[in-house]
């Protein structure tokens, strides 16, 4: 049995970790929001789930608090047998679309975005965590992770599934926007392991595949019958590709297929990926 300390155990990924991590056998402490215990008793291997996500343009105070403030505390105070810390790989955003990005990959942020808080407060959390001088500590930048969200969630694919039940989804970004996707079961399986074995100080968790709109919208229609609408000149967002050979070389990981994870057997033709719009 290894003990396991789950902070912002309340949270999407963080609730699931807890659940599995106990179901698994091992011991699990799952602090809530301000419980002076994390800096009063071992940790154990420490996961740092705390974060704000969709709505983090009106809360900048809020993420900063959630991304580093607390971080810093819990390195500075707390003991721990290692501190892994979820970043993303949104921190990838301002590099070319058509590149392949890795762990070791200069980055570009712009403190004038206000859609950069977020990318640059999880840098600085990635930053703490490298350069703390504290015992094993990682940072694994998570994909877009599918199969996790609450049904009330704003986040990409709970909205269109929640629009496909009127019979009609609006795409407000072209339907060759894409970004990479990652199964919440992939995360799961992993965390433990780059807690426990890790062998570097940094890791992309993500499919390593770009799902496009088109894709996305494709099978969603194919499920459920609905109509696809694009809004008039809605802009093309595209996200670099995701480099996952460390952790498919380190812990042999064989990603899920995100779109049939999610939508199950649908008999689809690559050749059909485009949906019907009005």
């Amino acid at each position: 049995m290894t003990m396991f300390t789950v902070l912002g155990a309340s949270g999407t990924i963080g609730r699931r970790l807890v659940s599995r991590l106990a179901t698994a056998g091992h011991e699990v402490y799952a602090p809530t929001r301000g419980d002076p215990g994390i800096h009063a008793r071992p940790l154990g291997h420490a996961i740092y789930a705390i974060g704000i996500t969709a709505d983090f343009r009106t809360r900048p105070l809020e993420t900063v608090e959630a991304h580093v403030c607390v971080l810093r505390e819990l390195i500075a105070r707390a003991e721990f047998e290692s501190l892994t810390y979820l970043s993303s790989t949104r921190v990838y955003g301002g590099l070319p679309a058509d590149s392949r990005v890795d762990e070791d990959s200069a980055l570009l942020v712009n403190p004038n975005a206000a859609s950069d808080l977020y990318d640059l407060s999880k840098l600085m959390g990635e930053s703490l965590c490298l350069h703390a001088g504290r015992g094993t500590i990682r940072a694994v930048r998570l994909s877009n992770v599918i199969g996790a969200d609450d049904p009330d969630s704003q986040n990409f694919l709970p909205s269109l599934i929640r629009e496909a039940r009127t019979g009609t989804v609006t795409l407000r970004t072209a339907p060759d926007s894409a970004k990479d996707y990652v199964h919440i079961e992939d995360v799961l399986t992993l965390l433990p392991e780059i807690a426990t074995q890790g062998r570097h100080r940094l890791y992309n968790l993500a499919s390593g595949r770009k799902i496009s709109h088109r894709e996305w919208t494709y099978w969603l229609a194919a499920k459920t019958g609905c109509r696809i609408e694009v809004m008039p000149n809605a802009p093309r967002v595209e996200f670099p590709a995701i480099d996952i050979g460390r952790i498919r070389q380190e812990f042999r990981f064989a990603p899920r297929d995100v779109l049939k994870s999610v939508f199950g057997g649908i008999n689809t033709d690559s050749r059909l990926t485009t949906p019907k719009t009005q």
